[in-house]
């Protein structure tokens, strides 16, 4: 279910059934001569889609933008480098409207900077904040009641933001999901998920390159799709991890 396709009735019955919200967050920012400049919030959503294709979620529309700090490019090329602070106010305000709506799990699937990067930082702060004031009405000494009788038990869980990959189970000595801005990593993403998009003519020779450019020539569309189907997996196995409605 797409939030924005929703009527009343469906968010009710969401509500009721404790069915959690999912969402992607990313950024607009410059990817190299060969990637889309929505490559961050383009990987997130593609993760999200599959997930949204396995397990019931409601999917909520995109946080798209992020602080880049203007590290890679220049306006001219593409980059956006959203303040911290309207996006964290942004962000608190959606999280507060999920709340609200009667929403119990919000969770975003963040791809920018790694899971200590801004964004992360920006939404987490925004979710403590949100969590905090919910709590803080129940007034004091709530931690006392029985955790069933709060109007949201599952309080500590309420809002997650968590990287592409953080549910995702590596064995010992298991290769990590290569990343990388716009190198190897997240070509072989796009590839796999928007292929339309990528001109890997424009790269240029390796020497010429950046040093995160240098690896960018070795992906492929099928690596791609087997780590995208790779954090699929966990991310459903997280949302249909059952928790008090």
């Amino acid at each position: 279910m797409h939030l924005s396709l929703m009527r009343p009735e469906q968010i009710g019955d969401s509500v009721r059934r404790n069915v959690p919200v999912l969402m992607a967050a990313g950024s607009v920012e410059y990817h190299g001569p060969h990637l889309p400049i929505g490559t961050d919030h383009l990987i997130a959503e593609a993760v999200c889609r599959e997930v949204h294709g396995r397990c019931e979620c409601v999917l909520a529309p995109t946080f798209p933008f992020a602080p880049t700090m203007s590290w890679a490019a220049s306006p001219g090329e593409g980059e956006i480098d959203f303040d911290a602070e309207p996006l964290g106010r942004y962000a608190r305000e959606v999280f507060r409207s999920f709340v609200r709506m009667g929403f119990g799990r919000i969770c975003v699937l963040q791809h920018h900077q790694g899971p200590e990067g801004l964004q992360s930082l920006c939404l987490r702060r925004a979710a403590a904040e949100v969590v905090r004031e919910v709590s803080t009405a129940w007034g004091a000494e709530w931690g006392r009641r029985d955790p069933a009788t709060l109007p949201i038990p599952g309080i500590f869980s309420l809002i997650r933001v968590a990287y592409v990959d953080s549910f995702s189970s590596y064995a010992v000595g298991q290769e990590q999901i290569p990343i990388g801005h716009g190198g190897k990593g997240e070509t072989q993403l796009i590839m796999a998920t928007h292929p339309e998009t990528v001109a890997m003519d424009r790269l240029g020779a390796a020497a010429a390159r950046p040093e995160w450019l240098r690896d960018a020539h070795l992906g492929t569309a099928d690596e791609g799709r087997r780590w995208i189907e790779f954090c699929a997996r966990g991310w459903v196995a997280e949302l249909e991890r059952r928790e008090p409605a």
